[in-house]
């Protein structure tokens, strides 16, 4: 099981929250935040609740990023679906990109599959959607 510091760590790199700027908000010093993100010191329940809003101030959605991390599974939605994915798809890396985007190829497939055929119909676009 990962360490609480080591999920914090991904939550930040997930949502590029930088130390320096972190560590300013929190008002501690970019090697002590470095040493915790590191594992090699710990932060007082205070400084650790204060490091979380900071990212989460810096970075929304990174605080409860990490409490699904913590958690080990998804947590309920605190906001609405297309802000969730939007902010997903900002984080995400390209290898989660292009997960994304053959699944929204896919779907985009299905759907025209689905949809009568009208004047409106254009089937360039299904072709051109090799998923």
């Amino acid at each position: 099981m990962a360490q609480i510091y080591q999920l914090f760590k991904r939550a930040m790199d997930r949502y590029s929250v930088q130390g320096k700027e972190l560590a300013g908000i929190v008002g501690i010093s970019p090697t002590h935040l470095s040493e915790f993100r590191n594992g090699k010191k710990w932060v007082s329940q205070e400084t650790f609740t204060a490091l979380l809003e900071g990212m989460d101030q810096l970075s929304p959605g990174s605080k409860h990023y990490f409490c699904e991390l913590l958690a080990g599974e998804q947590l309920g939605e605190t906001e609405n679906s297309s802000k969730s994915l939007i902010k997903m798809i900002e984080a995400a890396d390209e290898e989660e990109m292009e997960a994304a985007l053959l699944a929204i190829g896919r779907k985009w497939k299905k759907m025209m599959q689905n949809q009568p055929i009208s004047g409106s119909h254009n089937p360039g676009l299904e072709s051109a959607i090799a998923v």
